[in-house]
């Protein structure tokens, strides 16, 4: 990665700034009223003259191999030469849009637009479609710049975009170049905040006000060419535009964790990289440790209030200093150097801008020192006016004020209205007091809460009044609130209890639905966490809505009101069960700030307030007590105590210390030697032992093949055999073979990957037709010692265009194995170097099979299905019985669920399925306990860690259970509830299937019971990720050979919409039967998301 290097010396003086300061006439008493000298002389007269390319071609070529980017996936030198073409489009003034994963390829691609004259603005592939898609249009970008991982979300964007990696971009070069491409007074790059109409707003930044603000700021930091800063923001946030450029005006290096190391152990990632500089949020400061950390020197707090807690944690050990700045006038352009544990809310100094003090609501009046008013800025790092016709322009970005002329006759940069509340002290340093309007900051992110009363009024039109406001409860964080009046009608203040009503169900659904929507056109943390039903609206002598006396009620309520009037808390709080949940309870408790009996087992971690900095703080208190697998990614997609435990489980039962990684399933030595004849190898040419298949690849094996075909039109054959074998090397799984004995199926693992792939050409045939009558002879099944994986390229002599053919079986791959195995092709074709894979399939299978024959899985299964019986509902009717074996057809019936549901809080979309499944077969067999079969991906095993890049099928089918409750007083959410606790019960053991468990869990049901009725699947929808290469999309198509022999029923989520199916053979299966099933099923589902108190009794079959 990077070798180590001498940490910065703070007594080395960093790059001289070179400004021209204001004089102040000796007679000119007047001015300091309104200003302190100290603020008048920091301002700067005139901007620098420069471009970022300038500053970067200057360090290239004086420290042409000093390091310039430090990433997770390796880093670069500042030598490199920009693009001897510019990309199509780029040139000054145009914008292009950047959308990558964290990662050094979003710096490298950064700099390549500069230097080819372009602008950019950063976007957030985390944030919602419809988000970018609003900023990208606002903009008026040209194109958009992404990897191959956010290619999707790009083409959801623009038509225009273009696909990079690292291996796209300049090589490093020592070359200059004399032709500038660009102007100090060209735009740099755009950012975009809340904006109160309802869509995001955004300026341009030039690049002179961004050199003139960093070499003010840098200076103040003590930033130098020995400097390794953190790249810690997300894009969607103003300062990671800051995080990129600032260290290049220094010749700093900047360092780029990659996402997981950035949420799940920033320690970690700040030792890793030997952080220096550290530009964080307070909140994200709380998460660390300062005597932990040695190496780190400078800490900038910037983004929110700081606390006195802060000053002291952190003064001692750091140099520590609060930083200021709304991102239209510049990086950060007031700072504290030297903060005072007993006023934290000083923010210090002016950095080569004028402040003035104004009256709050007349600009023209400049108030004296020591009065409170709103802050304006001037500046030359004052950006320019946002996109489009906006009023916020223009009553933002202002022209001088009257007074301006009294004191200044040359002009020292545009004006910019903050809208923030301050008080110049004697000694020249600013009180930051607040807002005087309705924007607020959450975590250091900037909204409008007009932004998000402009959405919600889709969801409560009128007579409904609503408004959003940030509450505070005491010694809790901050968290949106919705606050809904059906009426508009407005009174007078009145005590809580007449002002919070109970909210009723249909309240309770408009609710849920509205905040499912929100957060598919907002950031997260622009989403309210709760909506609060009013009996009206609290009104001001004024005549203006009350907001501060909502907020402060609100804030007040004892936790169980609060439950009480919510419409996301569990409608039933829950008791922990078992010590892993009670350890649970004391884990949310501390990281949420809030007593332990306010938590119940239901609760959704983000209903209670919890934040994404919550979930940071959930998992590193979580590490400590040894719950390792509990990390913010599991509290996102886990968000309840019982979902949470029911992952943990099986982790804590079996630690991965008592499984064998590379102990072989032993075979006696005639069994051995019997399969090595039937597949004819030698053992020395196979990697490891034998190992037996799971009960879903033996079925797998023995169906025919399936086809996978790419456009390989244009490629090179020889890279792409090259990259097969790296692809084969890295990945056991792709050099399997399978045998069968004695009716059993063994898997093996070849030891040499398959060199060459083969070519057939054709002449006038169309080329589609050729690989179909190609597929259609290569589809018979693979046993004995053959090679599944194998590809096939068929070559057009006419056109050379070409489709690579690769023949593979479900027994070898699942969803997340074939997008693993694509990248992985990608990368290797583009000659990047593989990573290693920690974990091997066979060591997965080794450590599965001692798994499912250990005595806690045989009892858990003993007990969950003790007194049950398998369902076998009856499928078809008469018209089935007169099907001959070689007419059998498949039966197929699909339904769109509309609208697109919104889930009970704490409940997921499969648990739902689950649950209306389980009600649709009871009422279609006349039973309430049920079982059935479910299709799950098996990687839930607690193995060393990144089980999810494990390459092989780790699928398994697996027993459900689902008891429909049928005592009075039974609703909705008791079997919602239900469902999802047994999945979260489960969990642990899910790898084991039919053939293990019917013999030793279940001696009363017929042995023979090795398949189900039929199989609960949710479909996963990413299989393959785009395969781009050499920037070509290589379009993908499957071919499926054979016909299906199970019935399945399907939840198919899509993008913007998700259907149910059913699908089946027709012996098995009957179009009636499935139109009808299929009905009540979308049906179902969509009551049982609209109505979760309703009682189970009430619910329409």
């Amino acid at each position: 990665m990077f070798e180590p290097i001498e940490t910065l010396n703070h007594d080395e003086k960093p790059v001289p700034v070179i400004t021209t300061a204001v004089e102040i006439p000796g007679e000119d008493i007047v001015l300091q009223r309104y200003i302190p000298e100290i603020n008048w002389k920091n301002a700067t007269s005139h901007p620098v003259s420069s471009t970022v390319n300038e500053i970067f071609r200057k360090h290239a070529l004086e420290r042409p191999d000093a390091p310039a980017v430090c990433a997770w996936d390796a880093g670069r030198a500042f030598r490199w030469r920009g693009p001897r073409t510019p990309p199509a489009g780029v040139k000054p003034e145009v914008l292009s849009a950047l959308l990558f994963e964290k990662s050094k390829v979003v710096t490298v691609a950064l700099h390549a637009v500069l230097q080819a004259g372009g602008a950019f603005v950063l976007l957030d592939p985390s944030l919602p479609v419809g988000r970018l898609q609003a900023i990208f249009a606002e903009s008026r970008a040209q194109m958009i710049i992404s990897s191959a991982a956010t290619a999707g979300i790009a083409a959801e964007i623009s038509a225009d975009s273009m696909i990079v990696d690292d291996q796209q971009i300049p090589h490093p070069s020592t070359e200059s170049s004399d032709g500038l491409v660009n102007q100090p007074e060209n735009a740099l790059y755009s950012v975009f905040t809340s904006g109160s109409t309802g869509t995001p707003k955004g300026f341009l930044m030039e690049h002179r006000a961004l050199v003139t603000c960093a070499l003010a700021c840098g200076q103040s930091l003590g930033l130098n060419k020995n400097s390794r800063t953190l790249q810690f923001s997300s894009n969607s946030f103003d300062l990671a535009t800051f995080e990129h450029l600032i260290p290049f005006i220094f010749g700093a290096c900047i360092c780029i964790p990659s996402e997981e190391e950035r949420k799940g152990d920033l320690t970690k990632a700040l030792h890793k990289y030997q952080i220096t500089l550290a530009m964080l949020t307070p909140s994200v400061s709380r998460l660390l440790e300062p005597e932990h950390l040695p190496i780190l020197k400078t800490v900038m707090l910037c983004g929110e209030p700081v606390l006195s807690e802060d000053v002291r944690r952190w003064s001692s050990y750091v140099h520590l200093h609060n930083g200021y700045s709304p991102a239209e006038a510049g990086c950060i352009t007031i700072m504290n150097e030297a903060m005072n544990e007993a006023d934290p809310n000083n923010i210090g100094y002016s950095l080569g801008i004028t402040p003035w003090v104004v009256h709050p609501d007349n600009y023209d009046q400049l108030l004296e020192v020591g009065e409170v008013g709103e802050l304006i800025i001037q500046g030359h790092t004052v950006g320019r006016g946002y996109f489009g016709p906006r009023k916020e322009s223009q009553s933002t970005f202002i022209d001088a004020p009257a007074w301006v002329g009294d004191f200044i006759r040359e002009s020292y940069g545009s004006f910019y209205k903050t809208g923030d509340l301050v008080q110049f002290n004697m000694d020249g340093s600013m009180q930051f007091l607040g807002r005087k309007d309705s924007q607020v900051k959450l975590h250091g992110q900037r909204l409008e809460l007009g932004e998000i009363e402009h959405q919600l009024r889709q969801y409560f039109p009128p007579p409904h009044a609503m408004i959003v406001e940030l509450v505070t409860a005491e010694n809790r964080e901050p968290n949106l609130i919705a606050f809904v009046s059906r009426s508009q009608d407005m009174t007078s203040m009145v005590a809580h209890d007449n002002l919070f009503l109970v909210p009723d169900e249909q309240f309770i659904a408009d609710a849920r639905r509205a905040e499912g929507t929100l957060r598919e056109k907002l950031p997260a943390y622009m989403v309210p966490s709760d909506f609060l039903l009013l009996s009206h609206l609290p009104m001001m002598p004024s005549g203006k809505t009350d907001r501060r006396s909502i907020r402060t009620m609100a804030a007040n309520l004892a936790p169980m009101e609060r439950r009480k009037y919510s419409s996301m808390l569990a409608t039933s709080q829950g008791q922990p069960s078992t010590k892993l949940e009670e350890s649970l309870v004391h884990l949310w408790a501390s990281s949420l700030n809030i007593p332990i009996d306010q938590i119940g087992t239901q609760d959704n971690y983000f209903s209670l307030g919890g934040t994404s900095l919550d979930a940071i703080r959930l998992s590193a208190s979580a590490r400590k007590l040894g719950y390792a697998g509990l990390s913010s990614v599991m509290v996102f997609k886990h968000p309840t105590i019982q979902l949470m435990a029911g992952m943990l489980e099986g982790a804590i039962k079996q630690p991965i210390s008592n499984m064998p990684s590379s102990v072989s399933f032993q075979l006696n030595s005639t069994v051995t030697d019997h399969l090595l004849a039937k597949c004819q190898l030698q053992a020395n040419e196979l990697e490891g032992g034998f190992l037996p298949t799971t009960a879903f690849q033996q079925k797998s094996a023995g169906l025919k093949c399936m086809h996978i075909t790419l456009d390989t039109s244009g490629l090179d054959h020889s890279r792409l055999e090259a990259a097969w074998e790296a692809v084969q090397k890295k990945h056991i799984s792709l050099r399997s073979v399978y045998i069968t004995h004695d009716g059993c199926v063994y898997q093996a693992f070849l030891r040499q990957p398959e060199t060459a792939i083969s070519i057939q050409y054709c002449d006038d045939q169309p080329i589609k037709e050729v690989t179909a009558s190609f597929c259609d002879r290569d589809a018979e099944p693979v046993l004995n010692g053959s090679r599944w994986w194998k590809l096939t390229r068929i070559i057009q002599k006419r056109d050379s265009s070409s489709l690579l053919i690769i023949r593979t079986t479900h027994a070898q791959f699942d969803a997340m194995t074939l997008n693993v195995i694509f990248k992985d092709f990608m990368a290797a074709f583009e000659g990047r170097e593989l990573s290693q894979c920690e974990l091997h399939f066979s060591d997965y299978m080794t450590s599965r099979v001692k798994q499912n024959l250990s005595s806690p899985v045989m009892d858990f299964w003993t007990q969950f299905l003790h007194g049950s019986q398998m369902s076998q509902p009856l499928f078809t009717d008469a018209s089935s019985a007169d099907l001959l074996p070689d007419h059998i057809g498949m039966v197929f019936v699909m339904r769109p669920i509309t609208p697109t549901p919104i889930l009970p809080v704490g409940i997921t979309l499969a648990s739902v399925f689950r649950a209306a499944w389980a009600f649709v077969l009871g009422n279609y067999t006349g039973q309430h306990d049920l079982v059935f079969g479910e299709f799950v991906e098996g990687r839930t095993l607690p193995l060393v860690q990144d089980v999810e890049s494990i390459t092989g099928c780790t699928a398994a089918e697996t027993p459900m259970r689902i008891t429909i409750p049928h005592h009075e007083g039974a609703t909705v959410q008791d079997l919602l509830s239900h469902s999802q606790a047994q999945y979260a019960t489960r969990l642990p053991f899910e790898t084991c299937e039919l053939p293990d468990i019917v013999p030793h869990c279940v001696p009363s049901w017929p042995v023979e019971t090795t398949r189900f009725s039929h199989l609960l699947v949710l479909e996963n929808t990413e299989a393959i990720p785009p395969v781009i290469v050499d920037g070509q999309v290589c379009a993908h198509n499957w071919a499926f050979h054979g016909r299906l022999e199970d019935v399945q029923v399907q939840l198919v989520p899509g993008k913007d919409t998700l259907h149910v199916a059913i699908l089946g053979p027709e012996i098995r299966l009957s179009q009636d039967i499935a139109d009808m099933l299929v009905d009540k099923l979308a049906t179902t589902l969509g009551q049982f998301v609209s109505m979760p108190d309703a009682l189970i009794s009430k619910i329409k079959w």
